[in-house]
């Protein structure tokens, strides 16, 4: 399974076995500036799909994986009666995490801030900043910052475009003000961006 050649050769076992009983799809996508992964639950006539983005470090793309697999199992389990993130959600990602983590799979700086994320994980791992920042070390070197590294008022752009004042958080997006206009947008947390000074 192609799969395998993006996440550390010791976890292979585990997810093969986690796999086998189910029928799905996993795809692997191009970089997407909203999201690391998702589930779609399928219907008649398509098999459920996970996608993961293929350019994560595969300590990223592990967990990332596994995130998504939660809500597949979550779906078997309850279809669409209970919340995609709620505590059924909680539960079995948490079981999962712990699998994980018994095995000799993660370096020790990933280990302890993933053992401690995996007692009440968040509905995205990007909220997690400091699970965000130590799995960050393990990607290659880049001037990448994440909207949710910045400070509250810092000014940013896009894509070198429009200035934005960094506002308060609403669950995974930042209330952002244009600089210029002062029109206020949503901006994901994990929206690659370029600081400004001023």
């Amino acid at each position: 399974m192609k799969v395998f050649d993006y996440i550390p050769e010791q976890a292979i076992p585990i997810l093969q076995n986690w796999f086998q009983p189910y029928s799905f799809t996993i795809k692997i996508t191009k970089k997407r500036s909203s999201k690391l992964g998702d589930f779609r639950a399928g219907n008649l006539f398509e098999r459920p799909q996970i996608s993961v983005n293929g350019n994560l470090n595969p300590y990223s793309f592990l967990i990332t994986l596994t995130h998504e697999f939660a809500h597949l199992l979550i779906h078997k389990k309850h279809k669409r009666r209970v919340k995609p993130h709620g505590k059924e959600w909680k539960n079995q990602f948490s079981e999962l995490l712990n699998e994980l983590l018994q095995k000799n799979i993660f370096p020790k700086d990933i280990y302890e801030v993933l053992e401690n994320h995996a007692k009440n994980p968040a509905a995205s791992s990007v909220r997690d900043v400091e699970l965000m920042k130590v799995l960050n070390q393990y990607s290659p070197p880049s001037n990448t910052i994440y909207l949710n590294e910045l400070p509250q008022g810092a000014i940013f752009s896009i894509n070198q475009n429009r200035k934005f004042v960094k506002g308060e958080k609403r669950r995974t997006r930042f209330l952002c003000t244009d600089v210029h206009s002062k029109k206020q947008y949503l901006v994901h947390g994990i929206a690659e961006v370029h600081q400004h000074d001023c």
